[in-house]
């Protein structure tokens, strides 16, 4: 009898404790357990996950697992895994010359120059695109007139930032200090948080990683990001074990006394540009709007949706993950989490696409050999109160019939289940080669933490609002600009994925923060704003 360390993820509501015992005794004896879904012995427990209400680990053969997935209590079985550089949100093209660190778009600001040319903090407190047909071009440095810094009434103070992500910013980077210049990072351990021992050390030496340095910077970063005052912790996945990616987030906002002050605890914002990815390879069955289609080519095939990037990657579904979000945010924890960079549409439940899947021969990081791999749901880091963020383009769709339309970037990820488009295209923010080093570059991993760091000044102006509550506020907020739609047309497949520039049919939604014109007001904020 062959083990392997499979994750069990119960669906929400069910008895842990219930299935739990069952499983950690021999039942042989026990008539009133079904010995054809519960193993006949006692199973060797590798993590009670004490911190999780639906989630543990156990040492199970193939064939028990597969026995086990049909417990109704049961929502989905998956081998451990751990931590891919893959998963991170930059851009990787259909034909990449090079991906990663790109080009500076314009001119990129060196350690001499006071001008940070992140153009979200100007696009998303406008009502309307102001900035013709290319923004970034719109942008100018301060020895021709243009504005050195963008300070405004709110900056996050108040709210803890958790960067999350398989890597940790630069430690040292002039970004991360206040304004007195004393830093804000917190060197913080979460194996010290209770039932997280078993987390493992981080550490905060060395020169940090280009993508979480970049993406921290945008959200948080003095000069260049949004929350200027937020206080900022870094969890790194490529670091801490897999097991506590959300436990060690969910038990450091349940540490959170109650501030006597605005009689709520602190808020947390976290920023993920990751997803959980699969690739359009060693396929043997695709199944597309309920019928097995017998296609089993590898790579792009839009007349069944399948598209993916350079690499073939897409975002894919996983139980386990969307199951540890879903208890982290039910704890009151604020995620943004970036849509992808991978040309896919991902939609809700109950869409025509949403049960669209592909099967493999090959098991891939939790998936075992011949289970589903969803390529329209999105990847499994999704809660239901989970920010999605698509990437908004620094050009206007100009080749189109309506050249003032505002357009997603053609790799981003779109469709219903992306709830904001947020500028990601050329962002200019902090590297890793100095601590006054700056670069451009692109990906939905960029527009996410423009919303992260939009969080932490709404959530310092009212900070007891709910994962839900802000959600909502940032969508019904948000404008319908004149946004290229592309083509709507769902019942024709070949038609409705052949464009990368379609939101198949997604809403356009550009996100907008009315509430810091990032010019300082003559009074002061008290109390909570009314929205």
């Amino acid at each position: 009898m062959s083990e392997q360390h499979y994750i069990v993820t119960l669906k929400k509501g069910a008895n842990k404790d219930e299935i739990f015992d069952e499983m950690s005794r021999d039942t042989s004896a026990d008539s009133s357990v079904d010995s054809n879904i519960i193993p006949d012995r006692k199973v060797d427990t590798v993590d009670a996950r004490s911190s999780s209400k639906r989630v543990f680990e156990m040492a199970l053969t193939d064939e028990e697992a597969n026995k086990l997935r049909n417990d109704s209590r049961v929502g989905d079985l998956m081998l451990d895994f751990k931590w891919d550089d893959d998963w991170l949100d930059f851009e990787r093209p259909h034909n990449p010359t090079g991906w990663g660190q790109s080009t500076a778009f314009g001119w990129e600001p060196d350690s001499t120059s006071s001008f940070r040319n992140n153009w979200g903090l100007i696009r998303h407190i406008e009502a309307t695109n102001g900035w013709g047909t290319n923004r970034n071009a719109q942008r100018t440095s301060p020895s021709t007139g243009g504005q050195a810094y963008y300070t405004g009434h709110l900056n996050g103070t108040g709210v803890d930032y958790v960067h999350q992500e398989g890597g940790t910013p630069r430690p040292t980077h002039e970004y991360l200090d206040d304004a007195n210049g004393t830093s804000r990072l917190q060197q913080f351990q979460w194996n010290t948080l209770p039932n997280c021992s078993g987390a493992g050390t981080m550490s905060y030496s060395g020169s940090g990683d280009s993508h979480a340095t970049h993406c921290c910077g945008t959200a948080i970063g003095r000069h260049i990001g949004w929350g200027t005052n937020a206080t900022v912790y870094v969890l790194d996945t490529g670091n801490i074990s897999r097991a506590y990616w959300f436990d060690a987030i969910k038990e450091f906002h349940k540490a959170k006394s109650v501030d006597p002050t605005t009689g709520v605890k602190r808020p947390t914002v976290v920023s993920a540009s990751w997803g959980y990815k699969s690739y359009f390879a060693n396929i043997t069955a695709t199944y597309f709007r309920g019928s097995d289609v017998s296609h089993t080519t590898d790579g792009t095939s839009r007349q069944y949706g399948k598209i993916g990037d350079g690499a073939n990657r897409f975002n894919t579904a996983v139980y386990n993950l969307s199951a540890e979000v879903e208890e982290m945010q039910d704890e009151g924890v604020i995620y943004c989490k970036s849509a992808g960079n991978q040309y896919q549409k991902i939609c809700y439940s109950g869409d025509v696409d949403y049960d669209n899947y592909i099967t493999r021969s090959v098991g891939w990081g939790g998936i075992t050999a011949g289970q589903p791999h969803y390529y329209n749901r999105g990847a499994g880091n999704i809660g239901p109160d989970t920010i999605v963020v698509g990437n908004l383009a620094a050009q206007l769709a100009t080749w189109s019939s309506n050249p003032a339309d505002e357009q997603c970037l053609s790799s981003s990820d779109k469709g219903p289940r992306v709830d904001l488009y947020v500028a990601g295209n050329n962002i200019v923010s902090g590297g890793t080669s100095s601590d006054t080093n700056y670069y451009s570059t692109s990906g939905t991993s960029m527009s996410t933490p423009q919303v992260a760091g939009m969080c932490t000044l709404l959530l310092q102006a009212n900070p007891g609002m709910t994962p839900a509550q802000v959600r909502t506020w940032f969508m019904n907020n948000a404008q319908l600009p004149a946004f290229h739609h592309g083509s709507t047309l769902e019942g024709t497949p070949s038609t409705f994925f052949q464009s990368d520039r379609g939101l198949m049919n997604g809403t356009g939604r550009v996100a907008y923060f009315p509430f810091s014109a990032h010019t300082p007001l003559t009074s002061t904020v008290s109390g909570n704003i009314t929205f």
